[in-house]
Formats: C-alpha cells, structure tokens, sequence
C-alpha cells in the first residue's frame, strides 16, 4: 500500500514539473518572438505589411532607380498609371534590380503591393511583380522582402541542365 502511495506521489511530482515548466517555455518562446518582431520592425519602422490592404497598380514603366539611403533602399520603379505616377519598392537587395528582373522603360507591368507612407512619401511596397512574360514574388505576405529572384539566365541554364527548352 505504501508503495502505491509513493507512485502516486511520484506522478504527482512529475506532472507538476511538466506543468510547471511548459508556461516558461512559452514565456521563452514569446521572448524569442518578441525579438524576431523588433528586429523586423528596425528594418521597417512603423509599418506592418498587411496583405488585407493590398492593391493592384497597372502601368508603364517610366523610371528605374537605386537608391542607397533611407529605410527603403534598394530598386524603385516609378510607374505611370490613369491616376498618375506611383512608386514601387522592389527590393532592399542590389541582386534584385533591373537586368535581374528584365525590367526596361516603357514596358508595361503590373504591381501587387500595401501602400506604406515614407519620408513623407507614399511608396508601394511591391510584392508581386507580373510582367509580360513573368512574375516574380518579391515579398512574402508578411512583407518582408526575398533576398534573391533567379533571373532569366539562370532560369534558362537550369532548363538546359536538365534537358528542357
């Protein structure tokens, strides 16, 4: 009899134990989010991509640019639309420009992005990128931008490689 008691206690003890340290777990795991959700926010400040707030921009390409200072450096396109001219981020990456897109001026293209307000500025955060004959992701939906798209060179050497046309 006294043998079963202890067992209990036993089982008693360990599940206490469990239960007792799952909540720090959670409260580690909640810290280490917490820090993903800060470092994510120095690197767009003051702006959560939302992808309930998307539109659909459609136009010609009017200019290509880098820009190397501010929050959204990387490539812009300014894009001439019915209701004027909007500017697209594409990318925070240098890998991610132009001639790796096949991007040219005066070809027509469409944009799905967030609209986001920087330096006083209205900026669409592109997301999608859809060309006459590609479309490229460059943000996944929580807006954070993919680091490399493959460009057409490399998209045709690998269907070489592997035998494909």
């Amino acid at each position: 009899m006294k043998r079963y008691k202890f067992g209990n206690l036993m089982f008693a003890a360990a599940m206490a134990v469990v239960l007792f340290s799952t909540p720090g777990a959670k409260a580690q795991s909640a810290a280490s989010s917490a820090a993903t959700v800060s470092a994510t926010n120095q690197v767009f400040p003051a702006r959560i991509y939302n992808v309930s707030k998307e539109i659909k921009v459609q136009g010609t390409i009017q200019n290509i640019q880098a820009s190397t200072s501010g929050v959204l450096s990387g490539t812009h396109v300014q894009i001439e639309t019915t209701n004027g001219v909007v500017d697209a981020h594409l990318s925070v990456t240098p890998n991610v420009n132009a001639k790796t897109l096949d991007l040219s001026t005066g070809e027509t293209i469409e944009v799905t992005g967030m609209m986001a307000t920087e330096g006083g500025s209205n900026v669409l955060l592109a997301r999608i990128l859809t060309t006459p004959s590609r479309i490229f992701i460059l943000r996944n939906e929580r807006g954070v931008p993919i680091r490399a798209v493959p460009s057409r060179a490399t998209s045709a050497a690998a269907k070489t490689a592997k035998g494909g046309l």
